[in-house]
């Protein structure tokens, strides 16, 4: 039977290999990664003189409340405020009712009616704990947008008359 040929592992305490790293002499400098401040330039840029009338702090303030961020803060606000407002009428006894009466509806038709229904009990409800104004104008908002979810523009909803008898 012919021999096997190992293969010589490496052991840790064996020889490291030798890295091909150049010697660097002694007495050259490196080369500078930043520049000289001993220049001739100036050390700080010279500095624009500020107007001697700054404006007004409402003036600043609106300027503020306009931008962006400040809109989207008071969404946030106003957001969290519904939500919250949400939480505390969820468990009221005729928001529950008005919600347990829509999943009954035997028609579409129906369980819209029933929709409607519900959301007026439940966003009179949260009207009625809200405090400040813009509160209550998202309110009307946020019903806006729910019973314009209800709407079926291109259904009819009155009865149309057959086709049959109009020949």
């Amino acid at each position: 039977m012919p021999a096997k040929s190992e293969t010589p592992t490496p052991t840790p305490s064996g020889p490291r290999p030798q890295l091909n790293i150049p010697e660097i002499p002694m007495d050259v400098d490196p080369p500078k990664l930043v520049p000289d401040s001993s220049s001739a330039a100036p050390r700080h840029p010279t500095i624009l003189a500020l107007p001697k009338t700054a404006p007004a702090l409402s003036e600043l303030d609106t300027a503020f409340q306009k931008s962006p961020l400040a809109q989207e803060a008071e969404e946030q606000r106003l957001h969290l405020e519904w939500r919250q407002l949400q939480n505390r009428t969820a468990h009221d006894p005729e928001v529950v009712a008005a919600k347990a009466a829509t999943t009954t509806a035997k028609t579409d038709l129906e369980k819209r009616v029933r929709l409607r229904a519900y959301y007026n009990v439940y966003y009179a409800h949260m009207q009625a704990l809200a405090s400040a104004p813009e509160v209550k104008n998202y309110l009307n908002g946020k019903k806006a947008a729910v019973m314009a979810s209800l709407a079926q523009p291109r259904v009819r909803p009155e009865a149309t008359p057959h086709a049959s008898s109009a020949r």
